[in-house]
C-alpha cells in the first residue's frame, strides 16, 4: 500500500531559479503547484550528491562493508543524500575486495543513510610522481583487471593519469561501459590532458595532485581551465584558495564540489586511517606525517558554509553540490526537484541548512562550524 502524499510549502529550487510552491510528495515528488508563501518559509535545494568520499565518522571505506555503512550514515546526518564510495590506490586484490564490499552494501541499503551510488576508483593507474596522499601503489595500466572490476556493475568513476594510457585504451573502455573517466594524480602535459578532455574525460580535485598552471609548458590544470566541461573541486579553503576557485568557475561550465572526505569527517581532532596511511586531523585539516594534505574532514554543511563565505548564491550552490554531479554520472532522479525525482532535499532557513529530507522524511542537521577559509 502506497503511503499518503504529504504537502510541503516553501521556495523550491529549479534549474531556472526558485519557485514559491506547495510540493505534493511521498518518497518521490508527485507535483509542484505555484502558491504564495509566508516571508519566513523555508527554501529547498536538491540534497547534495558527493562523488568523491573516502570515509567519515571514523570509518575508512577501504575497510569493508561495516565501514562503508558507517560512512553513509555519517554523511547523511551531515547533509549528503547520495555518494560514491572512493577507493585509494592500493594493491589490486585490495581494490577488488573494496568493490565487492560496495556491491554488497548497494544490494542491502539501510534507511536513514545516504544512498550508495557505486564506486569511484581513485587509482591505481596514476603517476607515482603525483601521489599526493595516495598510498604508494601506483602501477601500470592493466586493462584486463579494469574489465574485471567493471564487470561488478558498480564502478561509476575511474580516476587515472593520461600518461599511463597513451593510446586512450582505458578512456575507450570507460566510454563503452558508461563509466566516467577523470584525469587526476597526473604529471601529464597539457597536450596529453587536452586529448583526454576532448574525448569526454572529467577532472579529479582540480589543481590538487596534478601538473599545474603556467603560461608555458602548462600541465593538466592548464588544460582543465582551457578545455574541461566537468571538473570536481574541494571546497574547504585549504586545498584551493578563493582566487583559484573563482578562476575555475569562470573557465569550467560544470564545476562541482566534492568533499574528498576521510574517516576524520565529522570527528574530533586525532589520528585516523586513509587506506594504509595514518593521518592526523587538526584545525579542520587532515595531513600525513610530513604535512601533506590527505583528503579532507569536510561535511556538506561545511562545504556550504565555505561557499556562502565566498559569496556563492543558493541557486549556484544547488547546482554545484547536487545538480551537476548527479548529471555527470547520469542519476536522473537526483539533483533536481521535479515530478518523479526522489524527495531528497536540503532545507534552508535564515540562510542556514537546518534539515535534510531523505525519501520525504525530515531529519534535523547538527549545528556545525563552517569550514575554515
Amino acid at each position: 500500500m502506497n503511503p499518503p502524499a504529504m504537502a510541503t510549502t516553501g521556495r523550491w529550487w529549479s534549474a531556472e531559479g526558485f519557485i514559491d510552491a506547495v510540493c505534493q510528495h511521498t518518497h518521490t515528488v508527485q507535483s509542484l503547484a505555484y502558491q504564495s508563501i509566508e516571508p519566513d518559509s523555508p527554501m529547498f535545494l536538491p540534497a547534495p550528491v558527493d562523488l568523491h568520499v573516502h570515509g567519515g565518522g571514523g570509518h575508512d571505506c577501504m575497510h569493508g562493508d561495516k565501514a562503508i555503512r558507517g560512512m553513509l550514515a555519517t554523511h547523511a546526518r551531515h547533509g549528503t543524500c547520495a555518494m560514491l564510495a572512493t577507493s585509494v590506490t592500493a594493491p589490486l586484490d585490495d581494490i577488488s575486495e573494496f568493490i565487492a564490499s560496495v556491491s554488497r552494501v548497494i544490494q542491502t541499503p539501510e534507511k536513514h543513510s545516504a544512498r550508495l551510488l557505486g564506486a569511484h576508483l581513485e587509482g591505481p593507474f596514476i603517476s607515482p610522481h603525483k601521489l599526493g596522499a595516495q598510498p604508494p601503489y601506483a602501477t601500470e595500466l592493466n586493462l584486463q583487471q579494469v574489465e574485471d572490476w567493471i564487470g561488478s556493475g558498480v564502478v561509476r568513476v575511474i580516476t587515472y593519469a593520461p600518461e599511463v594510457d597513451p593510446h586512450g585504451d582505458l578512456l575507450d573502455l570507460c566510454q563503452r561501459n558508461n563509466i566516467r573517466a577523470q584525469l587526476g594524480h597526473t604529471n601529464c602535459s597539457w597536450n596529453e590532458a587536452q586529448l583526454a578532455l576532448q574525448n569526454g574525460c572529467g577532472v579529479t580535485h582540480l589543481f590538487n595532485a596534478m601538473s599545474g598552471v603556467s603560461h608555458r609548458n602548462g600541465g593538466a590544470a592548464t588544460a582543465a581551465l582551457a578545455y574541461a566541461e566537468y571538473a570536481e573541486i574541494i571546497i574547504d579553503g585549504l586545498h584551493v584558495e578563493k582566487a583559484a576557485f573563482d578562476a575555475a568557475r569562470r573557465a569550467i561550465p560544470k564545476l562541482y564540489s566534492v568533499t574528498d572526505g576521510t574517516a576524520a569527517s565529522a570527528m574530533p581532532d586525532g589520528r585516523y586511517q586513509l587506506g594504509t596511511h595514518h593521518v592526523t586531523k587538526s584545525d579542520n585539516k587532515v595531513v600525513l606525517q610530513d604535512g601533506t594534505l590527505a583528503g579532507s574532514c569536510l561535511t556538506q554543511i561545511q562545504v556550504i558554509a565555505q561557499l556562502r563565505q565566498w559569496n556563492i548564491d543558493w541557486h549556484t550552490i544547488g547546482l554545484m553540490t547536487s545538480n551537476i554531479p548527479a548529471q555527470w554520472i547520469g542519476e536522473t532522479s537526483l539533483g533536481s526537484i521535479a515530478p518523479g525525482s526522489d524527495a531528497h532535499w536540503l532545507e534552508i532557513r535564515h540562510d542556514t541548512p537546518v534539515a535534510i529530507w531523505l525519501s520525504g522524511v525530515r531529519y534535523v542537521l547538527p549545528a556545525e562550524e563552517g569550514a575554515s577559509g
